[in-house]
């Protein structure tokens, strides 16, 4: 079985998005969900769902990695040089990075989209910063790109689907 690393906001995360996500993600994949702030997730009102802290993650145990959206992830992901250094392993190994709303932009940071098409919400603001690192932006609801995936929001199982795709058909060996 892969296993996908799933990277919140420790605050003001898109709780209905990642819950759609994990529904689709569940079935097929061991999830692990990390944050930048574990201490402030204990209030979230997910049931059944602990964060690890991102400190703990090691990449060479993951197959992939997805940054959710939120009004959390542009307070405490975005810039955040530890995030970004876990998207750059997954990059430089080939393994699936995504990023979805809010969470493209942390990819774009990251250097992964540096001239790849990608998309995010669109909004004049979103659009700006992800061209500003070097993204064609594309409005589109889900773009895939070899091993990497960004989405807009609008289609949340479009993109959970895309993931689950890329994980089922990739060439790449499951981690044990």
């Amino acid at each position: 079985m892969k296993n996908l690393a799933i990277i919140i906001p420790p605050r003001r995360i898109d709780a209905p998005m990642l819950m759609s996500c994990l529904g689709v993600w569940r079935k097929e994949y061991n999830l692990r969900i990390f944050s930048v702030d574990v201490r402030n997730t204990d209030g979230m009102a997910f049931e059944n769902i602990k964060a690890h802290d991102l400190e703990e993650m090691h990449s060479e145990c993951f197959d992939a990695i997805a940054v959710m959206d939120g009004a959390g992830t542009k307070e405490y992901l975005w810039d955040n040089i530890d995030v970004i250094a876990q998207l750059q392993k997954f990059d430089k190994a080939r393994k699936l990075v995504a990023g979805i709303g809010l969470g493209s932009i942390v990819l774009a940071q990251a250097g992964v989209l540096v001239g790849k098409e990608a998309t995010t919400a669109n909004s004049v603001e979103l659009v700006i910063k992800l061209k500003s690192y070097g993204t064609i932006f594309i409005p589109d609801d889900v773009v895939t790109l070899k091993w990497v995936i960004t989405g807009n929001g609008k289609d949340v199982e479009a993109f959970a689907h895309a993931v689950s795709i890329w994980l089922r058909t990739s060439p790449r060996q499951t981690i044990k």
